[in-house]
């Protein structure tokens, strides 16, 4: 499903979609679509501008479908940014990017995957707060060697299977690192869980 405020985008991004082999189930002119449609799409590509008041509010809609949410966006400052990722997006990338690029994230999101554009996420904690080295300390600390690494991958936008697999470890034991790591943050979603690792610089996001 596409959600784009610009009828010429949206219609000419689902035809490239269509070209490539994806279904389009439903294009949609208002955001607020998100909320109001009745199909089931795996994947919703919504274009947030400047993030609307009730953006919690479709990403819970998306979640309760089991749709995970794809936002695009042309913004770069830290405010709009940190709201679409505490939102519960499963993906944030840029409006910038490539239609490729765009495509490999939808991609990455269906295999179950994330994606976290890095220049997005280093733009959306540029701001840091006093205290962020003693915080990073204290965060560092409290978590495992492992969990670090499943941090890390977390920030590199890795499934559960590609995790296991970079990993050595089972797919039930990433689950479990990852649930740890997102307790021990104090996050509630993988996005937020690579934001707060690189808002505090435990780990450097990737181009």
């Amino acid at each position: 499903m596409l959600c784009d405020a610009y009828r010429l985008f949206a219609e000419a991004f689902a035809s490239a979609l269509r070209q490539r082999g994806h279904d389009v189930v439903d294009v949609s002119f208002d955001p607020r679509g998100l909320a109001d449609s009745g199909g089931k799409a795996d994947i919703c590509v919504v274009d947030f501008g400047p993030p609307t008041p009730d953006l919690a509010a479709l990403a819970d809609a998306a979640n309760r479908r089991g749709t995970k949410v794809l936002a695009l966006t042309t913004e770069q400052d830290a405010a709009p940014l940190h709201a679409l990722i505490t939102a519960g997006v499963d993906g944030l990338m840029s409006k910038r990017r490539t239609l490729e690029e765009i495509v490999a994230a939808i991609e990455r999101l269906h295999a179950g995957a994330g994606y976290y554009d890095p220049v997005l996420v280093r733009h959306a904690v540029t701001t840091r707060r006093p205290g962020t080295e003693s915080a990073a300390g204290r965060l560092t600390g409290a978590l495992t060697p492992r969990e670090l690494e499943v941090l890390r991958q977390l920030v590199s936008g890795a499934s559960t299977g590609g995790m296991a697999a970079a990993m050595g470890i089972s797919v039930t034991t990433v689950r479990s690192h990852t649930q740890a790591v997102l307790n021990k943050l104090g996050v509630n979603s993988r996005l937020q869980a690579a934001a707060c690792a690189v808002s505090h610089g435990l780990v450097e996001p990737t181009v």
